[in-house]
């Protein structure tokens, strides 16, 4: 019985140590440990699930905040914070812009973007309207109209519209059909001349509307008329505001290049080798029509059609 009774005791004593640094903690986070079998003392505390430990001033060393007295949030001290994303990193801006052009007429925007690791391409949205170099941003007017630019980086994009309007102007460069002067006009860095004007140098040029459409026919008159008088007017000097239009101009049996100012159809004075041969004199600055087909034509440039 004696021996029942130590072994009993022995027990008590091993499992009393244990009892006094249970897993229990109080409501603020802690408990006793009166055999110091942590070694932090006679109490200390395991708040937000930590290894023991102690509070310096009252405060839990694994504390990430303290809403109240006694009362803390807990997050893995190991635990980075997750970096917070920069709205900004890929923006992209437009400098120096020309919301109104020429046709003709050329200029480069200036666009910067955060991110210098992603090049900037440009686009437009009518190539017919304004023609953009993908990778420069060069805008180049080719016709009348609106047409909206836009810069990207690949992440963000920014555009603006440009204006393009086309101005016919005089022009110092000089042009003869078959010998006899002719009013020149320029539009689009090409020389033209009035459709109507056509008439009186041995040509029948003739307007004509109906359900396909309204035209101007070019082709070879009977003979000429009375040449029209030409007046010189100051190299660049506004003559019409060229508009958009559906009127064709058909020279010879092609479509030619033509532009409406005011109503009044010209056509580029280039379009009539389809009805002879067109020759252009550097020197003279000066542009010649022969419907001869014997002629020969001597010069730095000269075009010949049949």
């Amino acid at each position: 019985m004696k021996k029942i009774i130590s072994l009993i005791l022995a027990i008590s004593m091993a499992v009393t140590p244990v009892l006094a640094h249970s897993g229990r903690t109080d409501k603020n986070g802690g408990h006793k440990d009166k055999n110091n079998v942590s070694g932090l003392g006679y109490y200390h505390y395991h708040c937000g699930g930590y290894p023991a430990h102690k509070h310096i001033n009252g405060v839990c060393p694994y504390a990430s905040s303290i809403s109240s007295p006694g009362s803390y949030s807990f997050e893995p001290a190991s635990k980075p914070s997750a970096p917070k994303p920069d709205p900004n990193k890929n923006n992209i801006y437009i400098m120096h812009c020309a919301p109104h052009m020429s046709v003709g007429e050329s200029f480069k925007a200036d666009a910067v973007s955060n991110n210098s690791s992603a090049p900037i391409t440009w686009s437009s949205s009518n190539s017919d309207i304004a023609e953009v170099d993908p990778s420069t941003g060069v805008v180049t007017a080719k016709g009348i109209g609106d047409a909206v630019i836009t810069a990207t980086n690949g992440y963000k994009s920014r555009s603006y519209t440009v204006s393009c309007k086309g101005y016919i102007s005089y022009t110092d460069t000089k042009a003869e059909i078959n010998g006899y002067p002719i009013q020149t006009y320029k539009y689009n860095n090409e020389i033209y001349v009035v459709c109507s004007d056509l008439n009186s140098y041995g040509f029948k040029a003739s307007f004509s509307s109906d359900e396909a459409g309204s035209r101007v026919d070019i082709d070879k008159g009977e003979g000429f008329a009375t040449p029209k008088k030409v007046v010189d007017y100051p190299d660049g000097k506004i003559a019409y505001e060229a508009v958009p239009t559906s009127i064709q101009v058909i020279c010879g049996l092609n479509n030619a290049k033509c532009v409406n100012g005011n109503g009044i159809m010209f056509v580029a004075f280039s379009e009539l080798s389809a009805l002879g041969a067109v020759h252009y004199s550097e020197p003279e600055n000066k542009y010649t029509f022969t419907d001869s087909e014997d002629t020969i034509l001597s010069s730095e440039y000269t075009i010949t059609y049949r």
